[in-house]
C-alpha cells in the first residue's frame, strides 16, 4: 500500500444540479491544542463542532474518518521558519 493511498480523501460531491447544500463530517480530527473532535460542515459553513464522536452526519451526509491527521484553519502554516522569515 502506498502512503498517498492512506491519506484521507473527501468524496465526491454527488449532489444533483439545484439540490440544497452537502454535508461532510469530518471525524477524530486532531486540533493544534491537542484535542479529538468531529467537525461537520454543510455547504461551505461550519455547522458544529464537538468531541471525537459526539456528531452524526447530517442525513446522506459524507463521512471522512481524520483518525492520526491534524486539522489547522486555512491560513495555517504547518511549517514555517519563523526565525529566518524576514531575514
Amino acid at each position: 500500500m502506498s502512503a498517498d493511498s492512506k491519506q484521507p480523501r473527501p468524496p465526491g460531491d454527488g449532489a444533483a444540479p439545484g439540490a440544497g447544500p452537502t454535508s461532510l463530517l469530518l471525524a477524530h480530527a486532531r486540533l493544534a491544542d491537542g484535542r479529538t473532535v468531529d467537525v461537520r460542515l454543510v455547504g461551505d459553513r461550519i455547522e458544529a463542532v464537538g468531541t471525537a464522536g459526539s456528531l452524526e452526519p447530517v442525513t446522506a451526509g459524507a463521512r471522512v474518518d481524520l483518525t492520526g491527521h491534524l486539522l489547522l484553519p486555512a491560513p495555517a502554516e504547518p511549517h514555517a521558519h519563523a526565525d529566518t522569515a524576514l531575514t
